[in-house]
């Protein structure tokens, strides 16, 4: 993935979590509300096979990881990092099956 990937995929990420805070209460969390944007992140990773279900899998997957590595650190620069890196892995998993 490119730095440029990774900016859009951030700002992706930043926008919904905007969202999300203004939306008041919902019976959600943040990667079932970004999951709402599913179109976006497909388009931004190149993989249109993405699934509303992979997706929220990637996000809380680096949350987890972002609180034992990085707490303090930029919320919306790990977890692009992280989506980036791991969205595509099921993609890649079933190509070599």
């Amino acid at each position: 993935m490119t730095q440029n990937i990774h900016t859009r995929i951030k700002h992706l990420l930043e926008e919904t979590n905007d969202a999300f805070a203004s939306s008041g209460t919902i019976n959600m969390d943040y990667a079932g509300f970004a999951a709402m944007a599913l179109s976006d992140f497909k388009n931004l990773l190149g993989n249109p096979d993405l699934t509303d279900m992979e997706l929220r899998r990637v996000i809380r997957s680096g949350e987890k990881k972002r609180r034992l590595k990085d707490p303090n650190g930029c919320w919306a620069s790990f977890i692009a990092h992280y989506v980036a890196r791991n969205a595509n892995q099921n993609l890649k998993e079933q190509c070599t099956l």
